[in-house]
């Protein structure tokens, strides 16, 4: 489904709708919708960032890897790519501080852990963004790129054969490596 919304480009993919479906449908009594929400805040932080450095939204395009916003401007000096990176990870942090104080300690943690799985050094994720704005003639990414995401199908499998219920870290794991892997340098 293709929508203008102002002067900014909306695609929302078959497989976004699809991803989100089935995680509602395989966690129903975990806090999906919550994730959910939290992920879209974590997406406006990226917006507000790019606002702030006075970047125009051109595009906003919801796919099977998640949310990308693409701007006016294909290339933006490393500082401002690190800092629109970093707009997600830096909202869940606040979202967490005032769920903490509100005394939402479950929904804090979710927002706590969606900004530090965010931060992760793999190339799809804002940890890798913010390690390619910073260091961009690097084959570094990459490399911790497929080693964090190795080590998380690892601890996944270790999970879901310890817990024989909890499959999350493992979907995500697969989920991140196929990311990687279908990623064009």
């Amino acid at each position: 489904m293709n929508f203008k919304l102002r002067d900014i480009s909306i695609e929302v993919s078959f497989w976004f709708v699809a991803v989100i479906a089935l995680m509602l449908t395989l966690f129903p009594e975990s806090q999906a919708f919550y994730c959910f929400v939290f992920c879209i805040i974590h997406e406006c932080g990226h917006l507000l960032a790019m606002f702030l450095l006075k970047r125009k939204v051109t595009s906003i395009n919801f796919g099977y890897f998640g949310i990308k916003i693409f701007t006016d401007k294909k290339f933006l000096p490393e500082m401002k790519e690190a800092a629109i990176a970093s707009g997600g990870p830096v909202i869940n942090l606040f979202a967490a501080a005032i769920l903490f104080i509100a005394g939402q300690e479950n929904l804090a943690i979710m927002n706590l852990a969606l900004a530090f799985f965010n931060l992760l050094p793999v190339s799809i994720l804002d940890g890798g963004h913010i390690l390619s704005a910073l260091f961009p003639e690097s084959k570094t990414v990459k490399t911790l790129s497929i080693l964090c995401s190795v080590f998380l199908l690892v601890f996944g499998i270790i999970i879901a054969i310890y817990s024989k219920k909890n499959f999350t870290l493992l979907i995500v794991s697969l989920y991140i490596l196929t990311g990687i892997i279908s990623k064009k340098d």
